[in-house]
């Protein structure tokens, strides 16, 4: 008899989000976790922004993952205290040039079934956001922002009343199988290894997931499943800047949407930062530091629809990673969500390229997961 019906490896967002659903489903759970807490990766390093759906190709994960873990994330939140703020979003048109973008996302959205998408005028964004020229927006009413730390607190505390079992400092560094259950070997911080079974093995390790994959034996090559680091950078402006912007403010997407662009984003106190730009990395050094001579290009970024902006008005704030599943250059890349038996490896899920919108789709994630264990 193995030790644990289930065994998660990593304690982000959607491992946490897993850990709660499959818990409250009867199953005996671990978590296992590298770093000394929950969320020290992807998921506390990013804009805590609450995704309507936009951006997405239809019927592809992203996109209904999206929209229906928006609801859910939502009505968690009202439930259990957990602080966010739909603010709205405008994707704005700084020319003319740039408006039949608006319109390609528009149909996007709505072959999504966002709710609530239209086109609006300079003036309706001025209104709210006295700092922002534009020519046209396309308005998300149900964008918003979300404490993605007090978040995953509540999923973990959700968890653990349904006796889910966590170990932090530990890192997962292979995956066997034997007699029809799951060998996880795991290493601690002085380098000390141990055993632990499991009936099934939920792969959500975030940045080093695709490794994991590969100790379990999978050619990730083979199977598109090696992640490439993607680093973005944030600048926050000074407090007297709050005013200019109560919404999201987002410029129109990069190509091949590998970044949503240098956004201006609020958090829960009325501060707002800009970011994230996107630089591929060579290696895996997950390095975080944000160099002040990236100030120019964020201050020429913004400068464009935030017109009273000074160079001065920004300074560092934080950095965060990204899994990436394609290259630079080339095109977008869904979320890897598979149950590997087709591989070998039966009631092994391998969960892949969890990028955003992965903050919003977390519960939607999790549901999905265990429809397909369950």
């Amino acid at each position: 008899m193995a030790d644990f019906d289930i065994i998660i490896a990593g304690a982000g967002v959607v491992g946490l989000a897993l850990a709660k659903e499959l818990s409250a489903a009867g199953k005996f759970v671990l978590v296992v976790e590298k770093h000394p807490s929950f969320g020290n990766e992807i998921s506390s390093r990013n804009s805590e922004v609450v995704h309507s759906g936009i951006y997405y190709e239809k019927d592809s994960l992203k996109a209904k993952l999206c929209v229906e873990g928006r609801k859910l994330l939502y009505k968690w939140c009202l439930e259990s205290g957990v602080p966010f703020n739909k603010t709205g979003k405008y994707i704005i048109a700084v020319n003319r040039d740039e408006e039949s973008r608006l319109y390609m996302l528009l149909k996007k959205g709505l072959d999504n079934g966002v709710e609530g998408l239209k086109i609006v005028n300079s003036n309706v964004v001025m209104d709210a956001n006295t700092g922002i020229n534009c020519v046209s927006a396309l308005y998300s009413p149900e964008s918003g922002i979300v404490d993605s730390h007090l978040l995953m607190e509540s999923f973990l505390t959700k968890s653990k009343e349904f006796d889910c079992q966590y170990v932090f400092n530990h890192e997962v560094t292979k995956v066997s199988r034997s007699n029809g259950s799951y060998i996880t070997t795991l290493k601690d911080t002085t380098g000390v290894t141990y055993e632990v079974s499991s009936d099934y093995f939920i792969n959500s390790a975030g940045l080093g997931a695709d490794l994991i994959a590969e100790s379990a034996g999978i050619d990730i090559d083979r199977y598109g499943y090696r992640i490439t680091y993607c680093k973005g950078h944030y600048f926050k402006l000074r407090t007297g800047l709050n005013g200019i912007a109560k919404n999201l403010i987002y410029p129109v997407p990069l190509v091949n949407f590998t970044g949503l662009g240098v956004h201006i984003t609020l958090d829960l106190s009325g501060g707002l930062k800009l970011g994230p730009d996107v630089l591929y990395l060579d290696d895996r050094e997950q390095n975080y530091y944000v160099p002040d001579l990236l100030q120019q290009k964020f201050y020429e970024s913004a400068k464009r629809y935030i017109p009273n902006l000074s160079y001065d008005d920004l300074s560092p704030d934080q950095s965060g990673i990204r899994p990436k599943l394609q290259r630079k250059g080339e095109p977008v890349r869904d979320f890897i969500i598979n149950e590997e038996s087709s591989k070998g490896l039966p009631r092994f899920i391998n969960l892949i390229g969890i990028e955003s919108p992965g903050l919003t789709s977390c519960l939607a994630i999790a549901n999905y997961v265990k429809r397909s264990l369950l």
